[in-house]
């Protein structure tokens, strides 16, 4: 068994463990979610590079009688130096690893690791506004990798109406309203037409679409729902993060 290997990372978290250690949460295109130790004090060179979200290739020493993950090198090709200028993209990145652990990447750990890493990529080039549009695209993508993102495919059928409802148990948008119905949230034709848009659409068309603050704030408080309502869990970072994210 080879011990010693090295693979693209993301680093989520980090926690100190022992006197100068650290407890390190990688997201992996090959292995998914890992947990390793960071070894040394504050002098290391590695503190410098084993940094919450910098991202790049990293190399790991395995010690299957110790059951322990090692980290021995890192070589940094994105910083993300934004993230911490900014509260908005602190809380985004946070929720996008949040989502990859409770998810277990949704069982799809290179699907999940090229979604995040394009999300975090992204929002390092972008604004703060832009990165809430970004936000959005993003959960919309990963409900698809979880596979419960609702289909819009017949959402141009019935475009020229003003609200569409989503139906809870048949995960599926709707035009029809049944007065009895408890089942039904009305959502604004605009909302679901972008999300429509995200669906299929290339990012870079998606990209130019403008959305106003009203639909945004539907759109965002809608995924919000589908999903905890799919986890049948709060997120820790939408909870903490209100009137941030």
């Amino acid at each position: 068994m080879q011990r010693s290997y090295y693979t693209n990372s993301i680093i989520l978290n980090l926690k100190p463990t022992g006197e100068n250690n650290n407890s390190v949460t990688l997201l992996t295109p090959d292995k998914g979610v890992i947990y390793a130790t960071l070894y040394g004090g504050p002098k290391s060179k590695l503190r410098s590079l084993v940094a919450q979200w910098h991202s790049g290739k990293i190399w790991l020493y395995e010690n299957p009688e110790k059951k322990q993950t090692k980290i021995s090198d890192m070589e940094v090709t994105n910083y993300h130096s934004s993230f911490g200028q900014n509260l908005f993209k602190q809380y985004a990145a946070s929720l996008a690893a949040e989502l990859a652990i409770k998810t277990r990447c949704a069982g799809s750990p290179e699907h999940c690791f090229t979604l995040i890493q394009g999300f975090m990529d992204g929002m390092e080039l972008c604004d703060e506004e832009q990165s809430r549009l970004g936000l959005i695209r993003f959960l919309w993508r990963y409900l698809e990798l979880m596979g419960i993102r609702p289909d819009t495919s017949e959402a141009q059928a019935f475009a020229t109406r003003t609200i569409s409802y989503y139906n809870i148990i048949d995960n599926c948008f709707t035009w029809e309203r049944d007065e009895q119905s408890t089942h039904l949230i009305p959502v604004k034709n605009e909302a679901v037409m972008y999300l429509a848009a995200v669906s299929a659409l290339p990012p870079s068309e998606v990209r130019k679409i403008p959305v106003d603050k009203a639909i945004y704030e539907e759109i965002k408080q809608f995924v919000f729902f589908l999903l905890e309502k799919n986890l049948e869990t709060e997120m820790n970072t939408i909870k903490t993060g209100t009137g941030i994210l």
